[in-house]
């Protein structure tokens, strides 16, 4: 006997309309989560599978932070491409509040210089890149043999797949390191 859920077809997720922050997918993706029945931890002790959990912790952000957003989701024998718009900074990404490693005083600030783009579905599809030139401040979008300037403004798509961002130097007002803000940070490893 199947459950009642089964027994009139497979059920399906309703493709998600609503944008997303990126704050959000971050926030989701940094949650505790119970582990499935198929992944519970081994215990060495006892030698028996025990319910568990897993939770992820940001210790120490690097200078280029490369974020991937999930543009494909498989379940069962489906695959489908998730088109839902996340609305991601280009300028002031703050993570400090997302560092589990309250010590650390370097700046968790970054700004957007690249993107991916991937258009299609699941099978085929065209990748292109948005590329910010630090030297022009100026973006340029990339697309296989043609490269043409775009506006900030048009940086931002439901397209978007993998996002590069810099860490952003703060102002240093004295030779303590002491920034404008009011915290230490380390300026040995600035380049």
């Amino acid at each position: 006997n199947l459950p009642e859920v089964f027994k009139n077809g497979p059920v399906t997720k309703k493709a998600r309309t609503e944008p997303l922050s990126l704050y959000t997918c971050l926030e989701a993706f940094l949650r505790e989560e119970p582990l499935v029945p198929e992944d519970m931890w081994y215990c060495p002790q006892c030698k028996e599978r025990r319910q568990a959990s897993k939770k992820l912790d940001l210790w120490r952000l690097p200078e280029v932070l490369v974020i991937h957003l999930k543009r494909f989701s498989y379940s069962r024998s489906m695959k489908h491409k998730l088109e839902t718009f996340v609305n991601f900074p280009i300028h002031d990404f703050n993570l400090t509040k997302y560092v589990a490693n309250k010590n650390s005083s370097r700046c968790q600030l970054y700004e957007l210089y690249a993107l991916t783009n991937h258009y299609g579905g699941m099978g085929s599809g065209h990748y292109t890149a948005h590329i910010k030139l630090l030297d022009e401040n100026r973006w340029y979008n990339f697309d296989d043999s043609h490269i043409s300037p775009i506006n900030e403004d048009d940086v931002k798509s439901a397209a978007a797949y993998v996002l590069f961002y810099r860490r952003v130097k703060s102002d240093v007002s004295n030779s303590n390191g002491v920034r404008s803000g009011g915290g230490q940070e380390d300026v040995s490893t600035w380049r």
